[in-house]
């Protein structure tokens, strides 16, 4: 659902709010707002790029899918974040080649793709923003690259466990273990089998769609030791 938009949203982008060049105040004054529900596919390999979305609200994760079927969360978006894909193939003038899927109901303020690279070209406030959000995108999905590259497999779902299991009240992570095989790039029988070795060692309690920690010390302990090469 489309509908006119005011600036509110744009409180969302302190950086944006700011600027009040003529170029960039153009550009607010031609987007939309955008509503839609959880669920959603936002853009899917092949789409061309239309627009380039400002997030106020929800979540969308982007995901790439291989060939083999098996999936790599690359980014979970929320309020206030750019999608560095969608940057790129507005830059290059591509089509995507990733997916995206709204997690929650989520709100978006559309560019149309020419009226973005009319204010990238005329507006060095809004080029700056662009550019820096672009590099600080590069750096975490390089970061992402190198995990799944360098780092054991055992060591990230511990270091998954522990920063997920932080966010709850009881210390337990409501997904799946396709969901956290997806997040680390890898399979879900081989999640299954280390979660089950650690529920054995009395690290964690499995039951559908949840992971309880049970022992974040000895977890602790077992990130130490991988990140030692014991």
């Amino acid at each position: 659902m489309y509908f006119r938009t005011g600036t509110d949203w744009l409180r969302t982008y302190p950086a944006l709010e700011k600027l009040d060049d003529p170029a960039w105040q153009k550009a607010v004054h031609k987007m939309n707002l955008m509503e839609v529900p959880t669920g959603t596919v936002v853009f899917r390999p092949g789409d061309p790029c239309a627009n380039l979305l400002f997030l106020i609200k929800g979540r969308v994760r982007v995901f790439m899918t291989g060939d083999n079927g098996r999936e790599i969360v690359l980014s979970h978006l929320k309020g206030g974040d750019l999608c560095v894909f969608t940057l790129t193939t507005l830059l290059q003038t591509a089509d995507y080649s990733a997916t995206a899927i709204t997690e929650t109901p989520t709100r978006a303020a559309c560019l149309p793709a020419a009226d973005f690279r009319e204010a990238f070209a005329a507006s060095r406030g809004f080029q700056d923003f662009i550019l820096s959000t672009m590099a600080q995108r590069m750096h975490d999905t390089l970061y992402l690259l190198q995990e799944v590259a360098f780092e054991r497999l055992e060591m990230r779902l511990v270091c998954f466990l522990l920063r997920h299991g932080d966010s709850g009240e009881d210390r337990a992570i409501e997904m799946t273990h396709q969901q956290i095989a997806s997040e680390l790039g890898t399979t879900r029988e081989m999640i299954s089998r280390m979660l089950k070795d650690m529920e054995r060692r009395g690290c964690v309690h499995l039951s559908r769609k949840r992971i309880e920690l049970t022992d974040t010390r000895q977890l602790e302990a077992i990130n130490t030791s991988l990140a030692a090469g014991i």
